[in-house]
């Protein structure tokens, strides 16, 4: 028989931290049955090893996919979903944890309770290990408590629901979308492809801790780099169409940002038609916020550094 609840958690290098979330599932006081299952990514440190002593004590409550190459964090995170068989899903990476004993029940209760609710949310702290700042709640108390898609879409990227705070229904999103392994992020298309099939519901109790370190995978996330900006404006693409273009105003209003961005990565530092097209494609989507006099875009966003030096040498300057 199938369990009625699958924890989704997707981990690599987190032999740090591992063991406590396992604990914090494990901990889980439920009247109905559910399963853990943990895909790690080829871990280079001890995750792996950990993951099999947990399994090898509790062989009929996790499952392991334990992969030998790394594929990529995209590939994990759906390979992962594809694996969990419960009608719905508690994520939680591998370096957060949960603080409640009853946090599943009183969610499965909520989602059980409100059958057109795709999934609901609950508060949680934001830590840092290393202690370099005071932790902090990811919500406050002018947190809407049930939450769209209309929510979601903004004209930035939005944060607001804790991955390791998220419980969803599955069969609302069977599979994941064909695109989705061109997408560096695999939570921002799936909270939103989610909330268009229903609402979130939000639970004011903190039930959860975001871990925040350096290996963290918001860290790898670099907006100077043009590979995460393309691939971030490709997501946002694959997205527009998801949602039958009725957002595509606040899409490309979000994706002006990271075209703005481009022509001053590295990789575009020299090349001065792709700098004018990235610039001109910011200027397109969001005049508001883009919109500049042509010489100011010519000296700080279109010219490269040799062509504004050799300006400089015309005008007689050094």
């Amino acid at each position: 028989m199938k369990p009625k609840l699958s924890v989704y958690c997707i981990t690599y290098n987190h032999g740090p931290f591992i063991a406590e979330a396992l604990e914090s599932f494990l901990a889980q006081q439920t009247n109905f049955e559910f399963e853990i299952v943990v895909g790690d990514d080829a871990s280079k440190d001890n995750t792996q090893e950990v993951l099999r002593e947990y399994q090898q004590r509790y062989p009929d409550k996790i499952r392991l996919l334990l992969n030998q190459v790394n594929r990529g964090a995209i590939y994990n995170f759906i390979d992962t979903y594809d694996a969990c068989q419960g009608e719905y899903l508690a994520l939680c990476e591998g370096d957060d944890f949960w603080i409640d004993p009853l946090k599943l029940q009183k969610q499965v209760d909520f989602m059980d309770q409100h059958p057109d609710f795709s999934m609901c949310f609950h508060n949680a702290e934001a830590r840092y290990q290393d202690n370099s700042a005071p932790s902090y709640l990811i919500n406050d108390h002018t947190q809407k408590k049930v939450v769209t898609v209309d929510d979601l879409i903004g004209n930035k990227e939005t944060w607001f629901m804790a991955t390791a705070s998220i419980v969803l229904r599955k069969s609302f999103l069977p599979k994941l979308p064909a695109w989705m392994p061109q997408s560096k992020s695999g939570d921002i298309p799936l909270n939103i492809l989610m909330t268009q099939r229903g609402p979130a519901g939000y639970m004011d109790e903190v039930m959860s801790v975001y871990r925040k370190h350096a290996g963290g995978q918001s860290n790898t996330d670099h907006r100077w780099q043009a590979h995460f900006l393309l691939n971030r404006i490709n997501m946002y693409e694959h997205l527009d169409r998801e949602t039958g273009y009725q957002f595509t105003d606040r899409f490309k209003r979000t994706m002006a940002e990271f075209y703005w961005l481009l022509p001053d990565t590295v990789e575009f530092e020299q090349k001065f038609w792709d700098r004018l097209k990235y610039t001109m494609r910011a200027m397109k989507y969001d005049p508001e916020n883009y919109k500049r006099p042509w010489g100011t875009l010519l000296k700080e966003k279109i010219l490269t550094q040799k062509q504004l030096n050799f300006t400089r040498k015309l005008r007689g300057l050094k």
